[in-house]
């Protein structure tokens, strides 16, 4: 049995990591079903500044600014959501990341805050939405999965472990509750042009797409029909993704042989230099070279923006 009427008019859907990227485009193309959207991530100023750009274009959205990492965060973030707009129909997970570091040069904490962003965060949102989605007897999640750990991408130890996890997660969510109306769906993305991490790799790295990456707006494409055709599992890469994914596992000595042939290593290389370099300006001052900053926790307030009236209110979330 399959989750019911989760998109359209009268129903909501919570997208992570949706102040940019990626987690934009998903919005929009759920937004264009014509139902609610709700938009969350760490910046309240990107967010409001995307869901103003939506709602011009004529979608019923508003934001909820959280910070996934912090404890309890997921499950206060749902109460407000549920409070305001009476519960979620559609949660998409799709916020993530990977500082792109070498594992041995990260601290333990720093591995697990990549743990926490990529897979804990997904299983406690859907922990935190499934009950309201059984009482009502209908509702969807997809999570947002990736190639890197069967292709064995460099230096994404911690990453690849959550997105593995998230694909195994999914599998038995969907198995224990789609026969009581509560479907769940993963996606599999291998390289994405045009917005997220992909495209921040590309451009740090002075290189240009291939023909191997899938346009961002593929991916949110394909949450839609995850849903509307209640697909278990999507691979979103070119060609055939879903074979390229089994013969990766069968041969999982192939993964590295192609990164090798294809000097993956020593792009991942190029970029965590630059990184790095760039980190060291931020705190002692201009260097020859430079590297991405990390972002810090965001503020632990939740502030809910309705687009259609423009109203902006601010409550402190409480978090257990």
């Amino acid at each position: 049995m399959s989750s019911p009427g989760v998109l359209g008019k009268g129903r909501t859907a919570l997208v992570t990591g949706a102040s940019r990227g990626i987690g934009t485009l998903i919005a929009r193309e759920i937004a264009g079903e014509g139902g609610h959207v709700v938009l969350t991530g760490r910046s309240a100023a990107e967010l409001r500044a995307v869901a103003s750009e939506l709602a011009a274009a004529g979608a019923d959205v508003s934001f909820v600014p959280a910070d996934l990492t912090q404890p309890g965060a997921a499950a206060s973030l749902v109460e407000t959501i549920e409070r305001q707009r009476g519960g979620i129909d559609l949660l998409v997970n799709n916020a993530g990341g990977d500082p792109l570091r070498e594992f041995h040069a990260m601290t333990i904490d720093e591995n697990l805050r990549t743990l926490q962003l990529n897979l804990i965060a997904p299983v406690a949102l859907s922990h935190a939405v499934l009950g309201g989605m059984l009482r009502r007897g209908r509702g969807h999640i997809v999570n947002i999965s990736a190639m890197a750990g069967r292709v064995s991408f460099p230096y994404t130890e911690a990453y690849a472990a959550a997105k593995d996890g998230v694909i195994g997660f999914t599998r038995v969510l969907r198995s224990d509750y789609r026969p009581r109306g509560v479907s769940a769906s993963v996606l599999i993305l291998g390289a994405i042009r045009g917005a997220g991490q992909g495209q921040r790799m590309l451009d740090e790295s002075g290189m240009k797409a291939s023909g191997y990456m899938a346009p961002a707006g593929s991916v949110a494409r394909a949450v839609v029909k995850a849903v509307k055709r209640d697909r278990a599992e999507l691979v979103v890469m070119p060609g055939p993704g879903r074979l390229l994914r089994a013969i990766m596992d069968y041969f999982p000595g192939l993964g590295p042989a192609v990164n090798r042939a294809t000097g993956a290593g020593a792009t991942m290389r190029k970029i965590i230099e630059l990184r790095d370099a760039k980190a060291q300006d931020s705190r002692y001052g201009p260097r020859p070279r430079g590297h991405q900053r990390t972002s810090g926790s965001a503020s632990l307030t939740s502030e809910m923006t309705s687009s259609r009236s423009g109203r902006t209110s601010a409550s402190s979330v409480a978090h257990r």
